[in-house]
């Protein structure tokens, strides 16, 4: 057995270690090296294999019992009990199914050899590739930033199959497993990414784990339960501060939940922002004063246009998501690094999310029933990479079919996560803080979906285990509607889109047609209701 850290060497020579800098925390792997900016490093894993790097990424490697060298991108925490740390487990792994081994890891992590590449159980580490031809010859460069592997030195230049996103604007992604740009792919979670073909060949994973059904409902709460409070309690091993933000919602709360549960030090924070909900404003405090944790508020700062640049330019505008906004306003820098922020954004796996969108589990056209739910013609008439995204994505679920997860489910998984929140993990790189998901795991994954749907619909099982774990927390309402105008969703993001392109005119008429056309439709409609009336 061999396990080793690799070398990380802090960036010299330009800006402060905890400003936010171009291509932090990517990597880039390829026939030689590429040392894409200030700080990078590089190692060769075999003569036409290198991994380029930036110091800041976590990077440890280890030899299974077969002999074969594994290096592990990212953090993975064990959320077994039972089990070794991530790296032990690995090296002691003989059998063929490399799943049987991380099956139990959350955080965000990535794992390759010399000969393949495997995602975490959401795919949160997103990772691009492509082919370049010199010549008579191919090569495969694999990288989890859109911007650096659409401009390899030397490569065929790319161009765009698909317009900017605009933030909830249709499917305000591109769908995996196509990107934005022609040539370039991006790898699915089900996805097990060859490293010794240059075509970027893959070969499917099962979505989910296998693991034995709990027996009863609250036996499968006691595994859920285990599972996220043993990964809490890992993160008392490191010396970072640990950062949790708050809403009012059922996510954060039960992270909150299980971390006083673990009896792990946290500190509470919410950005606050125009229009925002008041109860994600007012309860926050509450809720983490009733466990015992401090709580801070992060007002929005002056805006920069030249941050919100930087944040294209990392993201190669693969992200429009609503922290865009704040990392334009200075809210994700108001706390010292180093620092790990816990994040829920893979829970809803666990709740129905597109079930309700998408009510009859067996439609007849997913490409069809896809792009309409998500108004492409309406929002994405020219872009390519969501119509044969979609196509591409249907064609590889109905080729993998896997008879636990509803395509619903795998929907979520593939694309909501592996494909929207993989692009803002990406962007928010640009921090100097970690990031984890500690239901980004397979055991849990799989374990919620075996509970009933009647239970998943509407979080039963997350409001139970809040109850288990701090059942001083369910004192207050989730996201409760306090008689305050509340304005629709896509209003609020129409107005945000607004705030961050103030001199553009053309936007501006645009957002005036539209609500123009919304108050028309409106009035429409209540005339005719009160001509039925009178009828």
């Amino acid at each position: 057995m061999s396990t080793r850290p690799l070398p990380a060497r802090r960036a010299g020579g330009r800006g402060v270690a905890g400003e936010p800098r171009l291509h932090r925390r990517q990597f880039v792997l390829g026939p030689e090296p590429w040392l894409a900016a200030v700080g990078w490093v590089s190692e060769q894993i075999s003569p036409s294999l290198h991994l380029s790097r930036c110091a800041d990424l976590p990077v440890a490697s280890v030899t299974d019992r077969h002999g074969t060298p594994w290096w592990l991108l990212g953090v993975a925490l064990q959320s077994d009990d039972d089990a070794p740390a991530p790296l032990d487990q690995l090296a002691e792994h003989a059998r063929d199914k490399l799943l049987d081994a991380y099956a139990s890891w959350s955080g965000r992590w990535l794992l390759f050899s010399d000969t393949e590449l495997h995602l975490d159980a959401s795919g949160l580490v997103g990772c691009f590739y492509r082919t370049v031809r010199r010549g008579p010859k191919a090569e495969l460069w694999v990288s989890s930033s859109l911007a650096l592997i659409a401009a390899l030195p030397e490569g065929e230049p790319v161009s765009p199959a698909a317009p900017g996103l605009h933030l909830g604007k249709g499917m305000d992604w591109y769908p995996p497993p196509r990107s934005r740009f022609a040539g370039v792919k991006k790898l699915l979670p089900t996805q097990i990414l060859s490293l010794v073909e240059p075509e970027g060949r893959v070969v499917a994973r099962p979505p989910l784990a296998d693991v034995p059904k709990p027996k009863t409902y609250e036996g499968a709460l006691d595994i859920l339960q285990r599972t996220l409070v043993t990964s809490l309690r890992r993160l008392r091993e490191r010396p970072d501060g640990t950062w949790l933000p708050l809403t009012s919602g059922l996510d954060s709360r039960l992270i909150l939940a299980a971390a006083r549960h673990a009896d792990l030090p946290v500190s509470t924070f919410t950005q606050t922002y125009p229009l925002m909900e008041s109860g994600d404003r007012r309860l926050p405090p509450l809720l983490a004063r009733a466990v015992g944790y401090e709580h801070r508020e992060l007002r929005p700062r002056r805006f920069s246009r030249d941050r919100q640049a930087l944040f294209d330019a990392h993201t190669a505008g693969d992200c429009a998501d609503g922290d865009r906004r704040f990392f334009a306003h200075g809210q994700w820098e108001m706390f010292t690094p180093p620092a790990i922020i816990l994040r829920g954004g893979v829970f809803e796996l666990g709740r129905c999310y597109f079930h309700g969108r998408f009510p009859e589990p067996d439609a007849e056209d997913l490409v069809h029933a896809i792009s309409t739910r998500f108004h492409f013609r309406e929002f994405h008439p020219t872009s390519c990479a969501h119509f044969a995204g979609i196509a591409e994505w249907v064609e590889w679920a109905a080729a993998t079919s896997y008879a636990a997860l509803d395509w619903r489910d795998r929907l979520y998984l593939e694309q909501r996560i592996a494909g929207w929140v993989s692009s803002i993990e990406q962007a928010l790189d640009l921090t100097a803080y970690e990031r984890l998901y500690i239901a980004n795991c397979h055991t849990y994954l799989a374990t919620v979906l075996t509970l009933p749907e009647s239970a998943r619909r509407d979080g039963q099982h997350h409001t139970d285990l809040i109850g288990r774990m701090a059942p001083e927390l369910l004192r207050f309402p989730f996201n409760p509607v306090d008689g305050r105008l509340r304005l629709p969703r896509r209003l609020r993001d129409e107005w945000h889109e607004f705030a961050a392109r103030p001199r553009k005119r053309r936007y501006a008429a645009y957002v005036a047609q539209r609500g123009a056309g919304r108050a028309r439709d409106a009035l429409a409609r209540l005339r005719g209701d009160r001509t039925a009336a009178g009828d």
